[in-house]
């Protein structure tokens, strides 16, 4: 071969470069220098040069001819990178910008392996299933009646494409995977893919951990039982605070909040009342929800979806956008999801205002907290302290309920002084206290627990209570709530739940925190 020849060979080489995408190796399949599967398991070769070898392969054949076939053919000299061999297999996960299947087999495979996973939790009522891959490992586990619980463990290459499976059933997503990025996606119901009985969607979110890791968490959302449809009394709320509940639905203006940390039940509740007050006025009546994404299907409401954002710039502004639309959409009641922000605050206010009633859920500790939560998002007092704007608020936790077949006494010695204290003060005698069965039943699963209940409080402010809140007189605001508005803490309705033997202490406390009653009088 001539010099002619060689630098007309070189030329071709750096043309065939220049178009090659530098992010796909090209060993991959079907690249330059594919030289199969044994191969990309072990090493990645770019157009630049670096070659990402497997710390236990480096001296292997493959990788010797690999380097020297590379430089006789004139590619860039190798610059080996060393490192763990689940590093290797994710270099082939970057086929422009999202996640390459080996094959359309393997891709249906691995559907099918999610759809299992979601099945057999949906038969456990599991709200959610988190899969976290690490350098070495990837650990899969489940929220059980609101605990996490070790489900299984497997390769890391296997969990990134668990989760790239998972996106790929999306109905709402970003185009592309991208496995380093945090993205968020949804899997509902239709023609084209059957989600297991029981279950109406899937909420995913997908965040980039260390080490070029994933975690993705799925949040099962199921069918309502046409039998509770509507049905806020078998959530678990006191006779007392079922009558507040139908007070307020009964009202056709103010806003109603529902507080309490993620996972606790407040979009259950929201549904629950929503689809009462559609059965109390026959479905007579214009109900708008406006939800990022929809939950729970509600029959005779007008669901607005926030869609079309990448970012939470974008989400919140498009959130404010369907709250906008909403209300010149001629509503008589209306459900926002989640009230995150000052705009989706005044929005809500500007509703009740003219003559709508809002429902409507935030993040507060307690009831109590909710008009001062409300006063950051600059809500004006005129507004936040008008008890015919601000009717309701209400906060709420879910706590395990005991096995009632299989749940023990409790002896006095497993409590310490302190917790003996507390209960006592709290009128608590340790012999009505149970606890759970680590060895369960078969009547629970033998997991000790049964279902998960509500713990809640519910204001309905006064005009004297508001004018409280107003001078930012918290305690004595809390005081006339207690002793004027015949107010029950959360607290206190967990001690009925001990009383009556349903929660174990240590879950008790753990939920609401030390059983310590509120002073009441003065």
């Amino acid at each position: 071969m001539g010099i002619a020849d060689l630098l007309s060979k070189k030329k071709t080489k750096r043309d065939e470069l220049s178009s090659w995408d530098p992010n796909i190796p090209l060993t991959a399949e079907g690249g330059p220098l594919d030289r199969g599967q044994s191969l990309r398991q072990i090493a990645a070769y770019y157009a630049d040069g670096k070659l990402v070898v497997s710390k236990s392969h480096k001296s292997s054949p493959h990788i010797l001819s690999l380097i020297t076939e590379a430089e006789i053919a004139g590619y860039p000299k190798p610059q080996i990178e060393a490192v763990d061999i689940n590093r290797v297999s994710m270099c082939y996960d970057r086929v422009a910008g999202g996640f390459d299947f080996r094959t359309k087999q393997d891709e249906v495979r691995m559907r099918r392996e999610v759809l299992n996973l979601v099945g057999d939790m949906a038969k456990r009522r599991v709200s959610d299933i988190h899969v976290v891959v690490y350098e070495s490992s990837c650990l899969v586990r489940a929220r059980v009646a609101g605990a996490m619980e070790h489900i299984a463990e497997w390769p890391p290459e296997y969990g990134h494409s668990f989760c790239a499976a998972a996106f790929t059933m999306a109905d709402a997503a970003d185009v592309n995977y991208q496995p380093y990025e945090y993205q968020g996606a949804r899997v509902s119901n239709r023609k084209d893919l059957q989600l297991p009985d029981g279950v109406i969607s899937l909420r995913l979110q997908f965040n980039p951990t260390v080490y070029d890791g994933r975690a993705m968490i799925v949040r099962l959302l199921y069918n309502t039982d046409d039998k509770t449809a509507g049905d806020v009394t078998a959530l678990g709320f006191t006779p007392e605070q079922l009558e507040d509940f139908e007070f307020l639905r009964q009202k056709p203006y103010g806003i109603n909040v529902v507080a309490g940390p993620t996972g606790h039940g407040k979009s259950t509740t929201l549904q629950r009342n929503i689809i009462a007050i559609l059965k109390e006025y026959n479905y007579n009546l214009a109900f708008y929800t406006v939800e990022d994404p929809p939950e729970y299907p509600i029959q005779g409401a007008v669901q607005m979806p926030v869609t079309n954002a990448s970012t939470q710039a974008e989400r919140a502004a498009q959130f404010t956008k369907a709250i906008a639309a909403a209300l010149r959409s001629n509503p008589d009641r209306i459900m926002i999801g989640e009230i995150r922000d000052e705009a989706s605050a005044g929005l809500a206010f500007e509703a009740a205002m003219t003559g709508h009633q809002v429902w409507t859920s935030l993040h507060s500790n307690d009831a109590l907290t909710i008009p001062f939560r409300l006063r950051d998002l600059h809500v004006e007092d005129y507004k936040l302290c008008d008890p015919s704007l601000m009717t309701g608020m209400i906060s709420q936790r879910l706590c395990r309920k005991l096995c009632k077949g299989c749940s023990t006494p409790l002896e006095e010695n497993e409590l310490n002084y302190n917790q003996l204290a507390r209960f006592e003060t709290a009128g608590i005698h340790y012999e009505r206290l149970r606890k759970r069965n680590p060895q369960g039943c078969a009547k629970c699963n033998f997991t000790g627990y049964t279902s998960r209940t509500v713990v809640a409080e519910v204001i309905i402010p006064d005009s004297t209570f508001m004018d409280l809140v107003k001078k930012d007189l918290k305690m004595d605001a809390e005081k006339y709530w207690l002793n004027h508005l015949n107010g029950r803490t959360m607290t206190e309705h967990m001690v009925d739940r001990l009383k009556a033997g349903e929660v174990d202490p240590i879950d008790a406390e753990r939920i609401v925190g030390p059983i310590i009653l509120p002073k009441r009088g003065g």
